[in-house]
């Protein structure tokens, strides 16, 4: 087995042993002595992942994962970072998402790929402009229209155009009507807000917003 020095990298001999009885090599070339040491960090990156994406438990492992939680605990420090998009997308549609208290994640996506993420405490405007600062402007951005949202707009992509999001509109509408309104004009609110889904060109959101006046 050839050894190679771990400060200039040639090749070494055999030292004799330590007191523990691991093997010490010696470098002629440098005069150092050391001792070669197991590095399992690869090995137990790989255990992680596969467990990561597996059904596998914890509970099922020897000793209910405590060797396991114990080899794998400085991955769960690793956040990998969104790569930098420097191609402008025409639509992109952005939103946050809540795992727990005071943990939110937001997340930027052009219906066909996770632009960019940015883990934050709350929907704040610093936290949008952190997650728009690393993607290229678009032309339109489609959110739910939360404030902080719009004041990074105003920083950030000045140019993007901002649209509502058509499923956070009707669900603003059925926390007011419910699903089941019993006032007349609860239903005629409910059935107008649902007709939403239908509008697909400028004639049809002309005919909306008049169906609108006349509801009020």
């Amino acid at each position: 087995m050839l050894v190679r020095c771990i400060n200039c990298g040639f090749s070494c001999q055999k030292y004799g042993k330590t007191k523990a009885g691991s093997q010490r090599w010696h470098c002629k070339q440098c005069n150092i002595t050391f001792t070669q040491t197991i590095d399992n960090t690869t090995k137990c990156f790989h255990r992680f992942l596969n467990w990561l994406f597996s059904k596998e438990t914890q509970q099922d492992m020897p000793g209910q994962g405590r060797t396991f939680r114990r080899q794998i605990a400085d991955f769960w420090q690793i956040w990998p970072m969104p790569p930098k998009i420097e191609t402008s997308r025409d639509v992109v549609f952005v939103d946050g998402i809540y795992l727990a208290k005071k943990a939110c994640i937001l997340i930027c996506y052009d219906g066909e790929y996770v632009l960019g993420w940015y883990l934050c405490r709350s929907e704040q405007s610093r936290s949008w402009q952190a997650l728009m600062q690393r993607i290229a402007t678009p032309i339109v951005i489609v959110s739910d229209g939360g404030p902080g949202l719009r004041k990074a707009l105003k920083k950030v992509w000045r140019t993007a155009k901002l649209q509502r999001c058509i499923v956070h509109a009707v669900w603003q509408v059925h926390r007011y009507t419910t699903r089941r309104p019993k006032t007349l004009a609860g239903i005629m609110l409910k059935d107008l807000a649902s007709d939403l889904y239908n509008v697909k060109t400028q004639e049809d959101a002309k005919i909306w917003i008049q169906r609108l006046f006349n509801w009020r």
